[in-house]
């Protein structure tokens, strides 16, 4: 089988080229396709894109203004990681093509994506994406393309809202007088560190944020003035990004 990546230097697709070589993907079976030329795989077959398109699988991993490329015709199984290009339009393009659509997101590189996918594609395609696309972390299918646009939201943020509640505090620690070194350790062992600890207690949040509040101390004051304001801007922010990807697919 032949496996064909637009955009094989880009974060995702490099991503996804990487941890397939490395869990014993050929790299001779792999075709690759970017606009900067051959950066890595050495023994990969570096082409055009309408070379890749005819690959048994595609998967597109470009910028969706940088879609489509020229001669993109397949007629195989198609996984495509761009936002904007919804299943119609897809199918649209390329309609001898089975179609599917994914969200990793930036925990690929690392093997710690968490990857939604959909597509309306049978059994054996099925198996396939999920093999190729665990190569990059955990994968679940959806059912609905909906779902999909919530997830590019939602795991689609990847560091980003952590990364700005990280500013926030980062900012007060700052304004306090804390030596800069000292603030971002001290940010860093909050939002990455003991955060870690969360790994699989989804389920047990609430009895998380109880045990703080019990101790009726320092967390407990902060968390009673962060939890209203916490709740409503991350709302707005999953409403605001959600209907941003909907908009874009339109």
């Amino acid at each position: 089988m032949r496996l064909g990546i637009l955009g094989a230097t880009g974060w995702l697709g490099g991503a996804l080229a990487a941890r397939l070589v490395a869990g014993g993907w050929p790299e001779a079976r792999l075709v690759l396709a970017n606009r900067s030329g051959p950066r890595g795989f050495p023994l990969a077959e570096w082409t055009d894109a309408a070379a890749v398109a005819r690959a048994d699988v595609v998967v597109v991993a470009v910028r969706p203004e940088d879609f489509p490329t020229p001669g993109f015709a397949p007629d195989g199984l198609v996984i495509s990681f761009a936002t904007v290009w919804t299943l119609d339009k897809l199918r649209a393009l390329a309609p001898r093509a089975r179609i599917v659509r994914a969200m990793p997101n930036s925990g690929a590189p690392q093997g710690a994506s968490y990857t939604p996918w959909v597509g309306d594609v049978g059994p054996g395609d099925a198996e396939l994406v999920m093999k190729l696309l665990s190569a990059m972390g955990e994968v679940v299918r959806l059912t609905s393309e909906d779902q999909l646009d919530y997830m590019a939201a939602l795991p689609g943020s990847g560091m980003a809202y952590p990364a700005l509640m990280a500013q926030a505090m980062l900012t007060h620690a700052r304004a306090f007088g804390l030596p800069e070194a000292v603030a971002q350790r001290a940010v860093q062992a909050v939002v990455v560190q003991a955060a870690s600890g969360l790994l699989g207690r989804m389920g047990d949040l609430d009895a998380v944020l109880d045990l703080y509040r019990g101790y009726r101390g320092v967390t407990a004051a902060g968390i009673a003035a962060a939890a209203p304001g916490m709740a409503q801007a991350m709302s707005a922010a999953l409403e605001a990004a959600h209907a941003k990807a909907v908009d874009l697919g339109r």
